[in-house]
């Protein structure tokens, strides 16, 4: 009986340790959520989680590495500060307060505390609902300006941060700004990133 006993407590005493640790895990996670390793110039603190969430869930980690590993969020926020007009920025103030909004209404939680299927679920209605682009060349819209949509404006921003990052240009573009050597013909294997090499 006393081995029993003694069994019953182990038992006990490791569940209690293994529950202790699991939710001093799941506090500290939480916690890390809701903080940044950066201090937003123009965004608030929860306005600036939002957008490095959404820019993590148009360009999540995969092999190559994510919004946030590359500091889009802070590109965002600063491009918002420098560049836009104060009627762009309430726009976008706006438009990231409306995102919320509608994630509460939809899910019943902020757009931080969404799973993964849900913020994407979330962010391709936002695409759809936008309005199109006008047509352009070379970046040059052949329409004339109308406010951009916020969903379009955090998008552009997101992609334009990404692919003018130093690590992107280097490491997967290989980008080259000296023009290489002509090469007529060679064997389709060697080709690689043909188009900046």
């Amino acid at each position: 009986m006393q081995r029993r006993e003694a069994l019953k407590h182990t038992a006990l005493f490791f569940g209690y340790a293994v529950s202790t640790a699991a939710l001093t895990e799941t506090f500290v996670a939480c916690s890390r959520e809701a903080q940044l390793d950066w201090k937003p110039e123009f965004l608030s603190t929860n306005q600036a989680n939002t957008v490095a969430e959404m820019a993590e869930t148009i360009l999540p980690k995969t092999k190559t590495p994510g919004a946030k590993e590359l500091g889009v969020p802070q590109f965002v926020d600063k491009m918002v500060k420098d560049l836009l007009s104060k009627e762009e920025q309430q726009n976008f103030v706006a438009g990231l307060e409306k995102v919320d909004d509608t994630s509460k209404d939809v899910y019943g939680k902020a757009f931080t505390e969404l799973t993964t299927q849900q913020r994407e679920e979330l962010l391709l209605k936002l695409d759809k609902e936008a309005a199109k682009l006008p047509p352009s060349v070379w970046g040059i819209r052949l329409a004339p300006p109308s406010p951009t949509a916020f969903f379009r404006r955090l998008k552009e921003l997101t992609l334009l941060g990404y692919y003018t990052s130093q690590k992107v240009g280097k490491e997967i573009l290989r980008f080259d700004p000296l023009p290489g050597g002509f090469t007529a013909c060679m064997p389709l294997a060697e080709v690689g990133h043909a188009w900046n090499e």
